[in-house]
């Protein structure tokens, strides 16, 4: 079983060689996609390749979620029945081992699910930590966070999967495993990267796409959040949220329909 990392990037060259670091551990091929980055991103990506690391293409285009079937396109002939592909986003990193998470999860299941902590910025983070430090040492001091979404992470490669430019993910993906990965989202990391990160999601917008609603906010400072709006990690690894708020990611009897509708072949 390897893993196929699809990473599509822009303007993330505070965290890409530190968030490729980690995800060396687990993920054996990483595809990067810059889409037109305006700052270091792209040389950085360029500066990590190797036999592992695959920095492929760097094109200005407007935003779409199915910008990364055409990465899964290209590089799928690498793939074999039973390898895993997984959405590998500069700003996430997982909380346990997804190799050892995904070698557990039985055969009748092809997709996997992700809990991602979201992590904000408080004025307390903003008087006590040193946002000229590299990342790696910015993200542990950033410790407070809420768990409020969930969505795919990781599909199982079948040879008969189709993946097009208009959709986010594949085609009839199939059933989905019933325990979730926990992983730390820092989409808000210090405020010149917030700024930046809001001036990148107008422009993908203004191009069109219409589900960065959550950027509306001009300025960095409509992203700093109370402190006692939120959970603060505690290092534990245990992290407090509502099972109930979250997307409810399987139903009993959908899933059914669909474990045997890809048991007889109807479906990949």
């Amino acid at each position: 079983m390897k893993i196929h990392g699809i990473c599509l990037v822009k303007n993330e060259a505070d965290v890409l060689a530190h968030s490729i670091a980690e995800a060396r551990a687990w993920c054996d091929r990483i595809y990067i996609y810059d889409n037109g980055s305006t700052d270091e991103t792209w040389e950085i990506a360029q500066s990590l390749g190797d036999e592992r690391v695959m920095p492929w293409r760097s094109e200005a285009r407007p935003f779409r979620d199915g910008l990364r079937a055409e990465v899964f396109n290209e590089f799928r002939s690498r793939a074999r029945p039973g390898d895993w592909w997984c959405r590998l986003d500069a700003d996430e990193f997982y909380v346990s081992d997804p190799a050892a998470f995904l070698a557990r999860v039985p055969r009748a299941f092809h997709t996997v699910w992700g809990l991602p902590v979201e992590y904000h910025l408080t004025e307390g983070d903003l008087s006590t930590i040193d946002f000229s430090r590299p990342v790696e040492t910015v993200l542990p001091q950033i410790r407070h966070y809420q768990v409020t979404n969930s969505e795919p992470r990781f599909f199982r490669y079948r040879e008969r999967l189709k993946w097009t430019a208009e959709q986010s993910w594949p085609r009839h993906m199939g059933p989905v495993h019933r325990e979730r990965i926990f992983y730390r989202h820092y989409k808000y990391r210090s405020p010149r990267q917030v700024q930046r990160r809001l001036e990148t999601r107008s422009e993908a917008t203004a191009s069109g796409y219409l589900h960065f609603g959550h950027a509306a906010d001009k300025g960095w400072r409509g992203k700093i959040v109370d402190a006692g709006d939120l959970q603060r990690d505690d290092g534990s690894g245990t992290f407090v949220f509502d099972e109930s708020s979250l997307p409810r990611h399987r139903s009993a009897t959908h899933e059914l329909i669909k474990r045997i509708l890809h048991r007889v072949g109807i479906w990949p």
